[in-house]
């Protein structure tokens, strides 16, 4: 769960589900004559669709921090956090291999973020967890490799350019639904596939009024309108778990909308 505006003591409660949507939203559309295409298509659409699913449980029952605001994934014990990543992976790979293969790929990335964080903050258990957690990871994306290499469907996307635009693609569509979620600051850059297999950044700035310039553009057309869901909150702490049930329960729907724009759009809304 993401906690939109939290500042404003009414947060847009969003479920990662949604953020994942998001995500999908602009993986649909991302490659163009500049910079590459994720491909098999569907599975890489899936992927970004479902590298959160795991998160679905967790956010139709939402437990609280210490501070008694609703748990979001930077709250979490690394037990309860790795295991939400490997369900993902578990859901990723009952639609298809390969789909489970981006996913688990994509959740070792993140457990390497995750390991630097928590060494740094001497969480000695928490990062002997972590790096287990990377290791199985490695190891259910080699048996995957293995199982699929006589496949034809993926000849040019289980190593080379290929297999690295895919992970790009997931991982920016990804960070930017992420950041528009948390209502992070920019700008950020991301790391791109060229069409030639080149690494490109994209810079995102925020335009205001939920418009973002990408610089160079990555994504078919000039412009790109995308949402997501949440639910408002009239507070943004409880004071017990049944509290915020209850809120939940009959907190008003709200859709969460943003355009992106290359650097030749204008920056006013089409």
């Amino acid at each position: 769960m993401f906690l939109h505006d939290e500042a404003s003591g009414a947060p847009l409660a969003i479920p990662q589900l949604s953020h994942s949507w998001m995500a999908w939203q602009i993986a649909r559309r991302w490659g163009n004559r500049r910079f590459a295409r994720p491909a098999p298509l569907a599975e890489v659409l899936a992927a970004v669709q479902l590298h959160d699913s795991g998160w679905t449980d967790f956010d139709a029952g939402p437990t609280l921090d210490p501070r008694g605001r609703p748990r979001t994934f930077e709250a979490m014990d690394t037990t309860t956090h790795l295991n939400i990543w490997r369900e993902s992976v578990r859901r990723a790979a009952q639609l298809s291999r390969y789909t489970g293969l981006l996913v688990a790929d994509h959740h070792r990335m993140l457990a390497g973020l995750k390991l630097a964080d928590l060494e740094g903050r001497n969480d000695g258990e928490g990062a002997a967890l972590t790096r287990a957690f990377e290791a199985e990871m490695a190891g259910a994306v080699a048996a995957w490799e293995r199982e699929l290499a006589s496949d034809p469907r993926y000849e040019h996307a289980l190593d080379g350019p290929g297999r690295r635009a895919n992970a790009l693609v997931i991982a920016a569509a990804d960070r930017i639904s992420v950041w528009l979620c948390a209502g992070m600051p920019f700008p950020f850059e991301l790391p791109a596939a060229g069409r030639q297999g080149e690494e490109l950044a994209v810079t995102v700035r925020d335009l205001g009024g939920g418009r973002l310039r990408l610089d160079p553009w990555p994504l078919e057309g000039t412009r790109l309108a995308i949402h997501c869901e949440g639910r408002r909150l009239p507070a943004s702490r409880f004071n017990s778990r049944d509290e915020l049930y209850r809120v939940l329960a009959t907190a008003h729907a709200e859709r969460l909308a943003f355009e992106l724009l290359r650097p030749s759009a204008s920056g006013t809304r089409g």
